[in-house]
Order: C-alpha cells, then sequence, then structure tokens
C-alpha cells in the first residue's frame, strides 16, 4: 500500500500542466472583448504578443480595446506599430486617425483618414471619419502640434569627387540618371548610407540641399536628394528599415504623442470625438420616454385608428397617417431623410388586395391621435438579436440605431442598415408578413454594418 502512494505522489508532481496556447488566449480574449471586458482581453493581448511578437491581429484588437477605454496614447501605439511593418493597413491607419481625433489633434487624423480612404474608398467607416475630420477642422481652428524632428549624425564622409558630380547635376551637365548612378555606386560601396525613417522632401527642397552640400555643408544634406532619385528609379536601391530604424521611429512618435497630449492640455483645446456613438446614447437617456415607445410597442395596437382608403381609377388607395417622433439634437447621421426613402419605397409598390390592384400613400403628421402608425428611433435593448418591431397593420414602429455586437462597446449602425430595417418594419406596419426570399426587404434576417466601429473595417 506504501508503494501505491508514493507512486501515486511521483505521477501527482511529475505530470505538467498544459499551458494555454495563442489560439485559446486569442478565444478568451475574443469572449471578453465582445463583452466590453476590455482590461482582461487587453492581458490576454499581451500574453499572445509575448509569445508571437507583433502579431498584428493582436495589436489590432489591443489598440481597439484601448481605445474604447480612453487610453489613446497606448491605443496609437498599437496601431503605429502595425504600420511599421504594414504601412496600407487600413483599420491601422484608420485607428491612427481615430486616436490623434481622440487628442484633438485634426490635422494629423485628417492625413490618416485621407490615406486609408485612398485605399478604402467603399469603407461607410472610413468615409465617416474623414467627413468627421474635414467639418471639425474647418469648425474649430488651430494650431497642429509640430513633430519632433530626427536627431541622427551622418558620419560617413563622401569623396569630393561627388560634391563636383553634385555641381554639374545642378548645373544641367549631367542629368538625373548619370548623377543616380554615381551615388549609387556609393551607397552599394557602403560609403553612404540612408534609412528608411529620412524625409524624402520636395524637388525644391531637394535641390536646395544639394546646392548646399556641393558647397562644403555637411553630408546630411545628400540624404533627401538620394532618396528622390531612388523613388524617381534614376537609383536602383532598395532601402530597408533596421531595427534600429524601427525602434528610432518608435521613440520619434512616443515623443510626438506625448508632446500632442501637452499641447492639448495646456491651450485647453475643445475636443469632438470622432466617435458618437457613445454621446448618442446620453442624448436618449436624458429622457428615456420622450424617445421610446416602450409602453405603446408592449401593448395590442387596438387603440390605433384604421387607416382609410378609396378606390381612385379602380386602384384601392390605402391612406395612413403616420406620426414621426423627434429625435435629439445634434445627432451626427440623418435618419429623417431615409425615413422619407422608406415610406416612399412603400408608395411605389404596388399589391393585390381582394383581387384590385391596391397602393399605398403615407401622410406625415404631428397629431399622435390621428396617426395609424407611430414611428421612432431608439438605443435600447430591444431584444437580442432584435434591430426593430411593429404590430402588424397599425400601430408603433421601433428601430434601433445601433448595439454593442461589433467591439463590446455600443456602436452606431450606418444609415443604410437603419434605412433597411426602418423599410423592414414600415412593411410590417402596412400588414405585411416575413417571406422566405432572401432578397425581398421582409426577409426576417439581415446582418447591420456599423457607422464607426473599426472592427467593422477588418
Amino acid at each position: 500500500m506504501r508503494y501505491v502512494l508514493i507512486m501515486a505522489l511521483v505521477l501527482t508532481c511529475t505530470t505538467p500542466a498544459f499551458a494555454q496556447t495563442p489560439e485559446e488566449w486569442f478565444a478568451e480574449a475574443g469572449m471578453h472583448f465582445k463583452k466590453g471586458e476590455y482590461p482582461e482581453a487587453i492581458s490576454l493581448y499581451d500574453q499572445i504578443l509575448e509569445e508571437i511578437p507583433n502579431n498584428f491581429d493582436a495589436l489590432e484588437k489591443k489598440g481597439i480595446a484601448y481605445s474604447n477605454v480612453g487610453r489613446h496614447p497606448d491605443s496609437l501605439e498599437q496601431f503605429f506599430t502595425i504600420l511599421q511593418y504594414r504601412p496600407d493597413d487600413v483599420t491601422a491607419l484608420t485607428g491612427m486617425g481615430l486616436g490623434f481625433g481622440n487628442l484633438g489633434e485634426y490635422q494629423e487624423a485628417l492625413s490618416y483618414f485621407e490615406k486609408a480612404y485612398e485605399l478604402d474608398p467603399n469603407s461607410t467607416t472610413v468615409r465617416n471619419y474623414k467627413e468627421f475630420a474635414e467639418k471639425v477642422i474647418t469648425k474649430y481652428p488651430y494650431i497642429p502640434t509640430p513633430k519632433p524632428t530626427d536627431s541622427k549624425v551622418y558620419s560617413a564622409t563622401i569623396p569630393d569627387w561627388a560634391r563636383g558630380t553634385a555641381s554639374a547635376w545642378l548645373d544641367g551637365a549631367i542629368n538625373d540618371s548619370e548623377f543616380g548612378s554615381a551615388l549609387e555606386y556609393l551607397l552599394v560601396q557602403g560609403v553612404v548610407q540612408v534609412s528608411a525613417l529620412d524625409d524624402p522632401g520636395t524637388l525644391e527642397s531637394v535641390r536646395d540641399g544639394a546646392a548646399v552640400w556641393a558647397k562644403g555643408a555637411g553630408d546630411a544634406e545628400l540624404v533627401p536628394l538620394i532618396h528622390h532619385l531612388i523613388n524617381t528609379e534614376n537609383i536602383q536601391y532598395v532601402v530597408t528599415k533596421t531595427s534600429e530604424d524601427v525602434k528610432r521611429e518608435t521613440d520619434l512618435f512616443k515623443k510626438y504623442v506625448r508632446e500632442v497630449t501637452r499641447a492639448v492640455d495646456k491651450e485647453k483645446r475643445y475636443i469632438e470625438y470622432p466617435n458618437p456613438s457613445e454621446d448618442v446614447i446620453k442624448k436618449f437617456l436624458r429622457d428615456y420616454k420622450k424617445w421610446n415607445f416602450e409602453e405603446e410597442v408592449a401593448k395590442a395596437a387596438t387603440g390605433f385608428p384604421d387607416p382609410v382608403f378609396s378606390i381612385i381609377d379602380e386602384v384601392m388607395v390605402i391612406y395612413y397617417t403616420v406620426y414621426v417622433n423627434e429625435q435629439p439634437s445634434g445627432l451626427p447621421l440623418d435618419h429623417k431623410s431615409t425615413l422619407e426613402e422608406s415610406l416612399a419605397y412603400w408608395e411605389e409598390q404596388r399589391f393585390n388586395i381582394r383581387d384590385r390592384e391596391a397602393r399605398f400613400e403615407f401622410i406625415v403628421t404631428e397629431k399622435k391621435y390621428e396617426a395609424n402608425v407611430w414611428i421612432t428611433w431608439v438605443v435600447r435593448d430591444i431584444g437580442e438579436g432584435v434591430l426593430g418591431h411593429a404590430h402588424i397593420g397599425k400601430g408603433a414602429v421601433e428601430v434601433a440605431l445601433g448595439d454593442y455586437n461589433c467591439d463590446g462597446a455600443f456602436q452606431l449602425y450606418d444609415i443604410s442598415s437603419v434605412k433597411h430595417v426602418m423599410t423592414h418594419e414600415i412593411g410590417h406596419s402596412i400588414g405585411l408578413k416575413h417571406v422566405d426570399d432572401a432578397s425581398n426587404i421582409m426577409y426576417p434576417s439581415f446582418t447591420p454594418s456599423f457607422a464607426y466601429c473599426l472592427m467593422q473595417i477588418s
């Protein structure tokens, strides 16, 4: 018996614990993320990044999580790291714009939104952010925070004959290709070194720098010219980013973000946040009963007057009087104009009722008591997976403006999604039921898109 106990003890002590894999960390982090439990998600993404440095998916999610808890410098750092290796990553570019917008550095934000828009002009999210930055710069002029300059020292000594060659190029005695060949030789021989982080400058500044260098100025003046000739393919040379470059670039960026934060605090700069979703919730909660028809929806629609109809040229015209609820002032997206499009959609349709052609007409009223249908937009939870609801034939219509399903925080739907749901719910209010045809507006399933959620881009 003693032998058995010892063996059990040995087995207990020597059996290794099974550590979680990065895939399991991702799954667990994703569950926290969806619930809005961002600190827990960030901790797991940190573990992933320890195992797989520069994992872009983890960096992206971590950047979004930091943004959602208001840690904008930390968020920017994640997106910046992605861009060091993937400069055309649309989500990271948009995240950078969002971060700088949240810090009130709108010019810098716009530069990132514009690049993201160039790469993905069909993204509603990118377009919304770009339009925001353009408007806010006009409304709130400010002096952009200067970017810190690079203090790298160029210690290589370039032979004197190269200065003579530069003078000949400036005088037009040799062309760009000939001058490029001379400088390419110096690059290949390692006499001249350039960095992927150097500012290539404009053609005018390049010529000015070359002129002062030819007259004996320091070799750093020649660097923008070399980049210009590489970019114009007069020098066949690939500039790679070294680990030293990455570290230098990161240090400069962090310094810039610190200076932006200090400038905003010092100037007491007014900040209008790029993603208005959270502010929309606050607006609706200030007068909950005014914006919601929760009680009316819970009741039967029998208290609403019935629609009337008339026969015009053998066509049954059914008249619905509609009361449209107000919306809080200053909402970022215009849903009332899309409601007009939804009503117009149903007015254009033709139906067969009692063996007679029929159509609908809508009359908007400001008097609730005479309306067959009441319409409003809401931000409260109206049920898991429920985007809107309506009584059949008459009654109240409520359409949700957003939910928490994109990234764990409340995010507004885009205009086209709200319009789709509104058109569907008005269909119910005029008596239509669900259909099995997925292409029909009355199909019961629909996946909305979001107006400002970075996860939507991914």
